[in-house]
């Protein structure tokens, strides 16, 4: 028996969400193959997300920040037991990264990581390019009863709502891996069965988390479609379309009970239009970040706040 063959009998059932979220910092940061994207990766993040809002709290930068709360975000109730799989969004992508190394070998498994580690990557830097633009905020509950919550409003500022990273990153991981095993069951590298129950996997936990960023009030409705908006406009039709984003927003709310069916029409009905929106007026602008930018300056108009550029 080949040691890939080993490696079919040993991991191809396990569930993705079983594979460890603690060993692909060793082996992505420790090792010559993944070294440089990841720790490529780990500077984006610092640099496009955590310094970002750090340095306009310590008034280093003077951005605007407009608040994009909605009278329909009121309809939305606050869910604190939603806050542990809005936490899994770290692991939601960490774990598939060790999933691959196990079933596939390190060596065989590094160009694939490095592949997606350039496409998170990616998607930090382009979220920033909006934030630099103009932060954004919510009516966030000040809920402490809990670590989980004390640690957010400790780590989170609260300043980078549009677009979501969470939302962003959830779509951008379901869809890099839906190409990944489209190409692996070509090359004999899984079974159909396991990796439409691992895509499967990724979609209902990508799903959920998307959800959760509403149910705990971290989010607005308008971070959801403008981020959808974002990964079609970044990385084209051909890895994320807008088929994939109507079917992300018609499988939101789908099994939640906390909204009944009229509200979730009406939020449904509001992704879709605003991600229409941004998509037909990127078709006119010289840039992809307009169509967000054009967006943000109507909304404060029309909420009656200023969005006045400030050199930082």
């Amino acid at each position: 028996m080949t040691a890939q063959e080993k490696r079919n009998l040993k991991y191809s059932d396990i569930s993705t969400w079983k594979f460890s979220a603690v060993s692909p910092y060793f082996n992505l940061l420790g090792r010559a193959r993944t070294f440089f994207p990841a720790w490529h990766f780990i500077f984006s993040v610092t640099h496009n997300f955590f310094f970002l809002q750090q340095r306009q709290v310590l008034h280093l930068t003077h951005r605007p920040v407009i608040n994009v709360q909605t009278d329909l975000d009121n309809k939305i109730p606050f869910e604190p037991s939603k806050v542990n799989t809005y936490l899994g969004f770290i692991p939601f992508f960490v774990k598939p990264f060790d999933m691959m190394i196990k079933r596939l070998g390190y060596k065989k498994a590094a160009p694939y990581i490095r592949q997606n580690l350039r496409a998170l990557t990616k998607t930090y830097k382009s979220a920033s390019s909006i934030y630099r633009f103009s932060m954004t905020t919510t009516d966030r509950p000040h809920y402490m009863e809990d670590a989980a919550f004390k640690a957010i409003h400790a780590a989170d500022p609260h300043l980078l709502c549009v677009p979501s990273l969470h939302v962003s990153i959830c779509a951008v991981t379901y869809a890099w891996y839906k190409g990944f095993f489209e190409k692996g069951v070509a090359a004999g590298l899984f079974s159909e069965e396991e990796a439409d129950r691992r895509l499967s996997e990724i979609k209902a936990q990508a799903i959920a988390i998307i959800e959760s960023v509403l149910f705990v009030k971290q989010h607005s409705v308008n971070c959801i479609p403008t981020a959808l908006y974002m990964i079609t406009a970044v990385f084209g039709d051909d890895f994320f379309s807008a088929e994939d984003a109507v079917f992300f927003i018609e499988e939101l709310f789908k099994k939640s009970g906390e909204i009944d069916s009229a509200t979730r029409e009406e939020i449904l009905d509001y992704f879709t239009s605003l991600y229409e929106r941004n998509l037909l007026e990127n078709s006119f602008n010289e840039s992809w970040q307009d169509s967000i930018k054009n967006w943000l300056e109507d909304f404060a108009q029309k909420t009656g706040q200023k969005l006045t550029r400030v050199k930082a």
